[in-house]
């Protein structure tokens, strides 16, 4: 309240009882019932509980109303689950609906259990050298040179078609130093196509040897003076990819700002 908060505590305790109570009342007396119930709770949403409908393999369907502090709806949030026959989860399903049941978001996350498909464009962040002249594969699509790693490789931001950038990681993981600096294969922060070892599977690596690829990364940075304690503790591609973020004292996030997203 700023009557009271910007006065110093040795004008505090000079005021009254009285005083400090007329202050008070004069600050809350302009606020709407809305108002007072938001200061109160310190929230201006309230969740209802969800409503949850379960399968064989997990949740079918939550269902949530998110209403103001008058109770009136907000919005509704729907989520619906499919399943592949062995339980894995197939397809997320959201919608969001207004208080007139208008949608104002409807989001779809694939999961897939084999080969990419053509055709989806996913935003990732390669690991490779800072030379690029020796790639062959096509870059089809958007490109960042957005961080330099010591004197040999660089962080890049690849957007393009789903089989384009699998086979751009799959060169990058032959370049010299080979099975170093090839690639970081990421699962994109900015898209649902690939798996968390997509890369991994169309290179042909086996877990031993992403794990070894990680390490080998882990030590170049460790001569760099950069901590790697989240890289070195990462496990799937999109692990590693945030661990060298961190690595270089970057978050993932200022990095998609750097491409306006």
């Amino acid at each position: 309240m700023p009557n009271l908060t910007e006065k110093t505590l040795a004008e505090l305790r000079e005021m009254s009882a009285a005083e400090i109570r007329t202050a008070i009342a004069g600050y809350f007396s302009p606020l709407s019932k809305e108002q007072l119930i938001e200061f109160e709770m310190d929230a201006a949403e309230f969740a209802d509980a969800p409503t949850v409908t379960t399968g064989e393999h997990g949740i079918l369907t939550r269902e949530q109303t998110v209403r103001d502090a008058l109770g009136d709806v907000v919005r509704v949030e729907k989520t619906t689950n499919s399943y592949y026959e062995n339980g894995v989860i197939d397809e997320i399903t959201t919608v969001v609906e207004n208080a007139s049941e208008d949608v104002i978001e409807d989001k779809r996350i694939k999961h897939y259990t084999d080969k990419q498909p053509e055709g989806h464009n996913v935003l990732t962040v390669v690991l490779g050298p800072r030379d690029t002249s020796a790639v062959t594969a096509p870059w089809h699509g958007k490109y960042w040179h957005l961080i330099n790693i010591g004197s040999q490789a660089s962080l890049w931001a690849v957007e393009a078609p789903a089989q384009v950038l699998l086979d751009l990681h799959e060169e990058l993981w032959s370049l010299s130093p080979i099975q170093t600096f090839g690639v970081l294969g990421v699962a994109s922060a900015r898209s649902n196509v690939f798996l968390p070892a997509a890369v991994r599977h169309h290179t042909g690596m086996s877990v031993a040897e992403a794990l070894a690829r990680r390490d080998r990364i882990a030590d170049y940075m460790d001569g760099l003076g950069m901590d790697t304690t989240d890289l070195r503790a990462a496990m799937d591609e999109q692990a590693q990819m945030v661990g060298i973020v961190h690595a270089l004292g970057y978050e993932v996030s200022q990095l998609w700002h750097v491409m306006g997203r």
